[in-house]
């Protein structure tokens, strides 16, 4: 790959729904241009980005590839994004340092919920955009429909540039709006969509509004003024394709280099205080926005470049952790395929191996900046993990904490209460990817398991216990008396310990072991192993013997009278409660209320955004675990979901007795 003038570089990635052609289109533009011989298919399995074993087998994309195509004397970077939404933190990284976008739409299928999800990570990064109406060729599909839902969707800055001529199976080409000539396209069509680009252009600025109501605007003016309006977010150009039979794809390359925005025309990056301009001649700054293992040569670091030239085999200094590091090769990233450059220039994507002191978010070169880190979405699927092997827990550990690297969507967490390794996704899918990698690169193998729920125990009513600790064993005995009143405390107010002795009755010295041994107790639950909330602890007499009282027997005192007197204050079951967020079809509210109401879920409030519905919701966390599939199974894949905790609510009677019920037996087989 030659070094071209910033001017020439694009930096774009494609995103979209599922299944709506992204691949395909990428790999179409790297034929057209030259960049492979033969056109790889999804069914054949032999495209450029997914080239993974495990993207082959499922036959989508999981991984976002960073690939690369020259044409007209620029080199364009693209990003292949996966659709599915499990794997929508890829998404979320690329946009981060991506110029420009452009959203694929299934043509058959119209504007789905992939492709919104999508446009608010690209409106959240300013990112210019184009559409592509993919698959003009299939039976079903339709331009001017699918036109009508961009444009209901994401506004009248869809505009098209290129208008189908015949669609289906009759799909032969496309006729470019700015020309004068329909050719072979429907005249009528062509000269409404015409109409329809030069008002918008004309809108976009007052003068060309003016010069627009007083004349007309040449080809050339109104192909101007496009390329600025799209570069302010004011236009979005749109184009039809058939990207397995190569139709339409020209115009999108063409639409790629005249009108999406080089790292030159987005100018200055502002972070923070500093300005990073896109000057090759400029004090270089890096930042690092991916980390993969590659099974031949280890982990590969990824990085935009954004201001001045990083090199090969050079030493360079990691500005957010202070070490410093050694490139080897740098290179470009096509599928499989590793192309070794001398340089990198602002706008380029390229990969460097085997950095040590590297990870994501950390800025490299001769500039510090405090890049803000990436802000990726919270998982909502949670399983928990033990060794499918005995032995193979350390490797397991080792293989998750650089899985956690490589992927910030995935958490891992071992919460006290549990005690169970938990791990965290967007989805089964992504869990599933997560834990072949796992056993793939780590060679561990894990068992899954649904992970328990922390269930709380509080109080209702009051209890007033004396209890008395005495042990003789021939030697020093052991004595402690205590007498406590429960009652119960405000919700989420926690535990709170009352010193009320007159008198001296118990030394000052062993409160504090009053206080250990019941806290000790709270932590172990009392009618079903869960962890004791809310309550207050009043300590109001008690006895002690010069010789046999001493720290342990108040701790058992203590723990002994805590859990006499839970046992007589009503006491009950606290579950967590979510947070849910739905965004679906409106064909599919029916089945997931009535879903919703079947875990004893409340509707909080119902939204529109765009053509979803958004449904709010409280739902026990218990409840939840096999949301995810559920979700896919109702709704076909074009459902979504958010989660996050809310509260702790009291668990039903009924329930609460099963769980009771659970717990001692559990305890009845640790005893036999």
């Amino acid at each position: 790959m030659k070094n071209v003038p910033v001017e020439k570089i694009r930096n774009v990635i494609v995103v979209g729904h599922a299944a709506s052609g992204k691949t395909s289109l990428v790999e179409a533009m790297l034929n057209k241009t030259g960049m492979t011989q033969r056109l790889g298919t999804i069914l054949d399995k032999n495209t450029v980005s997914d080239c993974t074993p495990e993207e082959q087998e499922r036959g989508v994309s999981i991984h976002g590839s960073n690939l690369y195509f020259t044409a007209n004397g620029h080199n364009v970077f693209i990003g292949d994004m996966p659709g599915y939404t499990d794997f929508i933190g890829q998404v979320v990284a690329n946009a981060a340092v991506a110029d420009s976008a452009i959203v694929v739409v299934d043509a058959t299928k119209g504007v789905e919920v992939g492709a919104i999800q999508n446009v608010k990570i690209l409106d959240k990064y300013e990112l210019p955009r184009m559409f592509v109406i993919n698959k003009a060729d299939k039976e079903s599909a339709k331009f001017e429909e699918t036109l009508a839902a961009l444009v209901e969707d994401f506004g009248s800055k869809c505009c098209p540039i290129v208008i189908p001529v015949g669609m289906e199976a009759n799909f032969k080409g496309v006729v470019s709006l700015f020309g004068s000539d329909a050719g072979a396209a429907d005249p009528a069509l062509f000269e409404e969509m015409k109409t329809k680009l030069i008002e918008s252009v004309a809108e976009t600025d007052e003068a060309l509004m003016e010069k627009y109501f007083g004349g007309e605007l040449s080809d050339a003016e109104v192909a101007a003024a496009f390329k600025a309006g799209v570069a302010k977010g004011l236009l979005c150009p749109v184009l039809v394709t058939s990207a397995t039979s190569l139709t339409g794809v020209q115009e999108v390359i063409d639409a790629i280099l005249n009108y999406l925005p080089s790292p030159a025309d987005k100018g200055a990056k502002k972070v923070g205080d500093t300005e990073l301009k896109p000057d090759p001649n400029a004090p270089a700054c890096a930042y690092v926005f991916k980390t993969v293992t590659d099974a031949s040569i280890g982990q590969i670091t990824f990085m935009r470049v954004y201001q001045g030239k990083i090199s090969s085999g050079t030493e360079v200094q990691n500005q957010t952790s202070g070490q410093k590091e050694r490139f080897g090769d740098l290179m470009i990233m096509q599928g499989k395929e590793r192309i070794v450059v001398d340089s990198a220039f602002p706008g380029e994507i390229v990969a460097v191996s085997k950095l040590k002191k590297t990870r994501l978010n950390d800025c490299l070169g001769a500039v510090k900046v405090d890049f803000p880190p990436i802000e990726f979405p919270n998982p909502v699927m949670t399983v928990a993990v033990t060794a499918a092997k005995q032995g193979d827990e350390e490797r397991i550990s080792e293989g998750l904490n650089r899985l956690i690297e490589e992927d910030p969507t995935i958490h891992v967490d071992r919460p006290q209460e549990t005690h169970e390794l938990l791990v965290s996704g967007m989805g089964d899918v992504h869990l599933d990817v997560s834990f072949r990698w796992l056993k793939d690169k780590f060679r561990a193998e894990v068992k899954t398991s649904t992970p328990k729920v922390a269930y709380h125990e509080t109080i209702r009513g009051t209890a007033d216990v004396r209890y008395r600790h005495k042990k003789q064993s021939g030697g020093a005995g052991q004595f402690g008396e205590v007498a406590i009143r429960l009652k119960p405390n405000e919700r989420d107010k926690g535990y709170e310990f009352k010193d009320m002795i007159v008198g001296g009755v118990i030394s000052g010295s062993f409160i504090p072991s009053v206080d250990k041994g019941i806290q000790s107790r709270m932590t172990e639950g009392v009618i079903a192993g869960c962890r004791v909330v809310d309550v207050i602890v009043e300590l109001y007499d008690g006895k002690e013997h010069p010789v046999d009282s001493k720290d342990i027997a108040f701790q058992i005192a203590g723990r002994m009278a805590f859990s006499e007197a839970i046992k007589k204050a009503d006491p009950i079951l606290l579950e967590p409660i979510m947070n849910v967020t739905i965004a679906c079809p409106q064909e599919f509210m029916g089945d997931i209320n009535g879903n919703i109401n079947s875990k004893r879920g409340q509707i909080m409030g119902m939204d529109v955004d765009g053509n979803l519905q958004v449904i709010k919701a409280q739902v026990p966390q218990a409840e939840m675990f096999r949301f995810c599939s559920e979700l896919r199974s109702i709704t076909g894949g074009a459902g979504s979901y958010s989660m996050e905790f809310s509260h702790y609510s009291e668990v039903p009677p009924n329930i609460a007795q099963q769980i009771k019920a659970a717990y001692e037996a559990t305890k009845k087989n640790v005893e036999e």
